[in-house]
Protein backbone atom coordinates (compact mmCIF):
# COMPACT_ATOMS: atom_id res chain seq x y z
CA UNK A 1 0.00 0.00 0.00
CA UNK A 2 2.79 2.40 0.94
CA UNK A 3 4.57 1.68 -2.37
CA UNK A 4 1.40 2.52 -4.33
CA UNK A 5 1.06 5.86 -2.55
CA UNK A 6 4.73 6.61 -3.17
CA UNK A 7 4.28 5.68 -6.84
CA UNK A 8 1.20 7.91 -7.18
CA UNK A 9 2.91 10.90 -5.54
CA UNK A 10 5.95 10.43 -7.76
CA UNK A 11 3.76 10.25 -10.86
CA UNK A 12 1.97 13.48 -9.92
CA UNK A 13 5.32 15.20 -9.37
CA UNK A 14 6.57 13.96 -12.75
CA UNK A 15 3.40 15.30 -14.44
CA UNK A 16 3.89 18.68 -12.75
CA UNK A 17 7.49 18.85 -13.95
CA UNK A 18 6.39 17.85 -17.41
CA UNK A 19 3.87 20.72 -17.46
CA UNK A 20 6.74 23.10 -16.70
CA UNK A 21 8.81 21.59 -19.51
CA UNK A 22 5.86 22.03 -21.89
CA UNK A 23 5.49 25.72 -21.01
CA UNK A 24 6.45 27.14 -24.41
CA UNK A 25 4.44 24.52 -26.27
CA UNK A 26 1.34 25.25 -24.21
CA UNK A 27 1.83 28.99 -24.63
CA UNK A 28 2.15 28.58 -28.39
CA UNK A 29 -0.96 26.44 -28.50
CA UNK A 30 -2.86 29.10 -26.56
CA UNK A 31 -1.63 31.79 -28.94
CA UNK A 32 -2.89 29.84 -31.94
CA UNK A 33 -6.21 29.05 -30.26
CA UNK A 34 -7.00 32.71 -29.60
CA UNK A 35 -6.72 33.39 -33.34
CA UNK A 36 -9.32 30.74 -34.23
CA UNK A 37 -13.07 31.12 -34.24
CA UNK A 38 -16.24 29.06 -33.98
CA UNK A 39 -16.04 25.41 -35.04
CA UNK A 40 -12.31 25.54 -35.72
CA UNK A 41 -11.71 26.87 -32.20
CA UNK A 42 -13.76 24.07 -30.66
CA UNK A 43 -11.89 21.43 -32.65
CA UNK A 44 -8.54 23.03 -31.77
CA UNK A 45 -9.39 22.94 -28.07
CA UNK A 46 -10.41 19.27 -28.25
CA UNK A 47 -7.25 18.34 -30.14
CA UNK A 48 -5.05 20.33 -27.73
CA UNK A 49 -6.55 18.72 -24.63
CA UNK A 50 -6.40 15.26 -26.18
CA UNK A 51 -2.74 15.78 -27.05
CA UNK A 52 -1.94 17.04 -23.55
CA UNK A 53 -3.80 14.13 -21.95
CA UNK A 54 -1.98 11.60 -24.13
CA UNK A 55 1.38 13.19 -23.32
CA UNK A 56 0.73 13.17 -19.57
CA UNK A 57 -0.57 9.57 -19.74
CA UNK A 58 2.65 8.58 -21.51
CA UNK A 59 4.63 10.40 -18.84
CA UNK A 60 2.90 8.41 -16.09
CA UNK A 61 3.47 5.12 -17.94
CA UNK A 62 7.14 6.02 -18.37
CA UNK A 63 7.46 6.88 -14.68
CA UNK A 64 5.83 3.61 -13.59
CA UNK A 65 8.10 1.67 -15.92
CA UNK A 66 11.18 3.47 -14.56
CA UNK A 67 10.15 2.74 -10.97
CA UNK A 68 9.54 -0.93 -11.70
CA UNK A 69 12.91 -1.31 -13.36
CA UNK A 70 14.59 0.45 -10.41
CA UNK A 71 12.87 -1.96 -8.00
CA UNK A 72 13.93 -4.99 -10.00
CA UNK A 73 17.55 -3.78 -10.00
CA UNK A 74 17.63 -3.82 -6.18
Amino acid sequence: MKNKIKLAVGAVRRMGREMLYLGWTLAGTGLVLITLSSTTLKQGIYISFAGLALHLFGTVLDYVDDERSDDSDD
